[in-house]
């Protein structure tokens, strides 16, 4: 039995935990395993209803004021709408749009928005990169004024892409994007303060690495030296990995195998935050991926630096989920039993077990919309770095955490409860605007790691 005929039998007697209509039947058996794919619990083969997706855009899109907020944001509205079911009027999927880096076509995108795509989706990032442009102070050279180096690069990719489909929307894309995106990527490069061996600092006022930073700013340098393929910006490309494996020397602790959060500076936070650790797996696979869809990503260093990213990444999830709590979900901080279990993170990290579940659909070489350059044809034949695997437990602790989190998700609202409060990283708070976003991202991964599931049965 593949997992689109176990879809199709299942008795859906939880309808309305997840929002879905009560008419569908299917059936269920547990944990059967068919060609090599764990089929997971009940509840974790039931996707989250539309109805409550646009509820949760709803909310993060409310609540969201923060440079890294928006920049969230943007990528969440990016990814759930990367994905194209095969199960359309079977689970209650519908269709998305091609526009992240996870999408059909991957890196570049369409350049032309049309109605083939979710223009809600689209129209909202637009809207984002608008204001980012709107309320930005002249005389600055960051996307946004923030006293964090790291975190207004968050919404490059928005901006970006506003940007790069601005001739398609004359209606939407109304601004001068491109003055300052070169504005902050000279920031990044000239400007903004650094470690003594190159690191930027997450922070303007001090020297101070973050593990957050690895979602804010190298997916942007990745994104930034690739978009326009095949004259990919090699240096900015690379300095992507670089920044990474820089942090990583700064906050990876090999006893856990896990990031500590904050390094350097007036103070530090060398707790292992399960959010930073989320930010940090997160970042990396988005920067794999990007760097994998460029005319450069099977030469010399660009695929070693590749399976580095993938083994990083790996190595994060294969240990935080030795932490797990019985109820799926893992602590604010990991190891400290003494800390409340944060579902807001729970989801980061599920998100990215499942896109690194589902790689050999994402690491697919150039994209579609490339204009192909016939010089860049050898490959790499240098050492690359041992494979690191996901655990064979790991699928599991993902569909045990996405099941915490639909737990925690008040199908009524959208609200995600039980959640580290978003300023303040140690305390417990109501309502989290990057929990939200959280939501999203883990829904659009666990889509794709199921449409990639099903070409394996």
């Amino acid at each position: 039995m593949n997992l689109r005929h176990l879809l199709t039998t299942l008795t859906l007697v939880i309808s309305v935990v997840v929002g879905l209509p009560a008419t569908k039947t299917y059936g269920y058996t547990p944990h059967h395993e068919t060609r090599g794919i764990v089929v997971p619990s009940f509840s974790s083969l039931v996707p989250i209803s539309d109805i409550v997706l646009d509820l949760v855009k709803e909310n993060t899109r409310s609540i969201s004021h923060q440079s890294w907020e928006l920049g969230t944001m943007a990528e969440a509205y990016l990814e759930i709408g990367s994905y194209i079911s095969k199960l359309n009027n079977v689970a209650g999927l519908s269709n998305w749009p091609q526009m992240s880096v996870y999408g059909a076509t991957g890196v570049p995108p369409p350049r032309s928005v049309t109605t083939d795509n979710d223009m809600d989706n689209i129209t909202s990032v637009l809207q984002i990169a608008n204001y980012v442009i709107a309320i930005r102070p002249s005389g600055i050279e960051a996307l946004m004024n923030d006293t964090s180096v790291g975190d207004p690069v968050s919404v490059g990719v928005a901006v970006m892409m506003a940007n790069w489909t601005q001739a398609s929307r004359p209606d939407e894309a109304l601004n001068d994007y491109n003055t300052p995106l070169i504005e902050q990527m000279n920031y990044l490069l000239y400007d903004a303060p650094r470690t003594v061996d190159g690191a930027i600092s997450h922070r303007s006022e001090q020297v101070q690495v973050w593990s957050d930073f690895v979602y804010m700013v190298p997916p942007f340098l990745a994104y930034y030296g690739a978009l326009y393929q095949p004259y990919v910006d090699d240096g900015i490309l690379y300095d992507a990995y670089l920044q990474i494996s820089l942090y990583r020397n700064y906050l990876f602790d090999a006893t856990p195998g896990l990031w500590r959060h904050v390094a350097l500076g007036e103070w530090q936070d060398i707790g292992y935050w399960s959010t930073g650790n989320g930010w940090a797996a997160a970042g990396m696979v988005r920067v794999l991926v990007t760097m994998n869809q460029t005319s450069l990503g099977t030469l010399g260093q660009f695929a070693a630096a590749q399976r580095d990213l993938q083994n990083w990444a790996t190595e994060i999830v294969n240990n935080i989920w030795t932490y797990q709590q019985p109820s799926g979900c893992i602590l604010n901080y990991a190891t400290d039993t003494t800390t409340f279990q944060d579902s807001s993170s729970t989801a980061l990290l599920a998100s990215v077990t499942y896109r690194l579940a589902s790689l050999p659909a994402l690491l697919r070489g150039v994209s579609a919309n490339a204009t192909i350059n016939p010089s860049v044809t050898s490959t790499y034949d240098g050492p690359l770095n041992p494979l690191v695997t996901l655990n064979a437990t790991a699928l599991d602790s993902a569909h045990k955490a996405r099941d915490c989190v639909k737990d925690n998700l008040v199908t009524g609202d959208g609200w995600l409860n039980n959640v580290v409060d978003p300023y303040d990283f140690s305390t417990e708070g109501s309502q989290s605007a990057e929990g939200e976003s959280f939501v999203l991202l883990m829904e659009a991964a666990w889509r794709a790691w199921l449409a990639y599931a099903e070409t394996q049965n």
